[in-house]
């Protein structure tokens, strides 16, 4: 086998070895207390947030829409309704991130969001 293969496959070993272990999975439905419900209620947080951006954003490009195309324009109708759309996702989002904080029992410390977590 040739010196540069084994070497790259000597650090490929290593880096996999070195990588943590398995993680813990998050279901963002269950009530079990056993779940990290305080970093289940960050991501729907997180999620609420993107929701709210993505609706400021197509609000905005409604309003580019409609002095480019005119005030009953299929685009800037359609845009009006995927806005209101991610609003009313963003509620449900917030909406769940509430009920999984209500799930936090007395003893569980808050974990903040890590990368691993897909955050």
């Amino acid at each position: 086998m040739h010196p540069l293969v084994l070497v790259l496959l000597l650090g490929v070993l290593l880096v996999s070895g070195c990588t943590r272990g398995p993680r813990a999975v998050l279901d963002p439905v269950s009530r079990d207390p056993g779940q990290d419900h305080w970093a289940i209620a960050s991501y729907y947080s997180h999620q609420a947030a993107m929701s709210r951006q993505q609706a400021e954003e197509l609000t905005n490009r409604a309003v580019v829409y409609e002095r480019l195309f005119g005030q009953e324009s299929e685009w800037v109708t359609g845009t009006r309704l995927l806005a209101q759309f991610y609003e009313e996702a963003a509620r449900e989002e917030e909406r769940l991130a509430s009920r999984h904080l209500s799930l936090v029992g007395e003893g569980q410390v808050p974990s903040p969001p890590t990368r691993s977590q897909g955050y």
